[in-house]
């Protein structure tokens, strides 16, 4: 008798442990979470958004937990931008809160599977750094906060970073677009390596600041495996140096990818891989 509930003890604690639920349930979590987002990105005034950002962190982490919600899409979350790079070996939940004062406060979590319970770690956002952070590396507890629409795999299996593409609103003034890379290591995320090689220095990331009324793309162009991006000047010549008079002049620079470095391409050809593979993303365009 005794040892026949002893094993049922074991079936218990195993269904308990393996942490899966059905479709249905995950599905009845996203249509929560789906409202709630709305309300994140809506919501009247700021106190209104983080009380539902709240909500929304709670809800996520409690699904998130569970085994099979990793391959699950959360397709009705469109102002959550998830992504996974080409190994699958993670995920990233990653979404913006708007502050009445025009600012934004972001937020993120990476999902990384397991077999009992997925391993989530939470990303930080510190928004104390100094304007110039390129030299930097970070982790998770001190990240400088980015909305990311995209991930570039490594293309080498022993590269194991990622490139990350980022939107960082700044302030009323200035946007910023981040090129960073991202490592995990004993389940802390690490962003900054020194591969980023232009004619005058090694960066840890590039960091592309911009006037906030202009538009300035960044995008991949897996083709010629390199970030293509708009080259920048300043409106006037007595405003050089300060970025939020800098924009577009019509031309482009690259990062091409080669032994594992990113390396700088001034002025190059970007009217066929980059134009054609633009898309409408909505919040998350690059």
């Amino acid at each position: 008798m005794k040892k026949g509930l002893f094993i049922l003890l074991l079936c218990i604690s195993h269904n308990i442990f393996s942490q899966e639920v059905s479709n249905k349930v995950l599905q009845e979590y996203e249509d929560t979470l789906s409202t709630i987002a709305y309300t994140i990105m809506n919501g009247e005034n700021e106190k209104v958004r983080q009380e539902a950002n709240k909500g929304f962190i709670s809800e996520l982490l409690a699904v998130l937990k569970y085994n099979n919600s990793y391959s699950f899409p959360f397709d009705s979350l469109k102002t959550i931008s998830i992504l996974q790079p080409n190994d699958k070996s993670f995920r990233i939940f990653n979404w913006i809160l708007r502050k009445d004062n025009g600012s934004y406060q972001y937020f993120g979590y990476i999902v990384i599977p397991k077999p009992k319970t997925n391993t989530i770690i939470q990303l930080t956002d510190n928004d104390d750094f100094h304007p110039n952070f390129s030299d930097k590396i970070l982790n998770n507890n001190n990240w400088y906060g980015a909305l990311y629409y995209k991930i570039i795999s490594q293309k080498k299996k022993e590269n194991k970073h990622y490139t990350l593409l980022g939107w960082d609103g700044n302030n009323p003034k200035s946007t910023k677009k981040i090129i960073d890379i991202l490592e995990i290591k004993e389940d802390t995320a690490w962003f900054g390596k020194n591969i980023f090689i232009n004619a005058k220095e090694t960066t840890s990331r590039v960091v592309i600041e911009y006037n906030s009324r202009t538009s300035v793309s960044v995008n991949y162009d897996d083709t010629k495996n390199r970030i293509v991006f708009d080259h920048l000047v300043p409106l006037k010549e007595q405003q050089k140096g300060f970025k939020a008079f800098y924009v577009p002049d019509g031309s482009y620079d690259c990062y091409h990818y080669k032994n594992g470095k990113w390396l700088l391409k001034l002025d190059v050809d970007a009217r066929t891989e980059v134009k054609t593979k633009k898309e409408n993303k909505g919040l998350f365009k690059p």
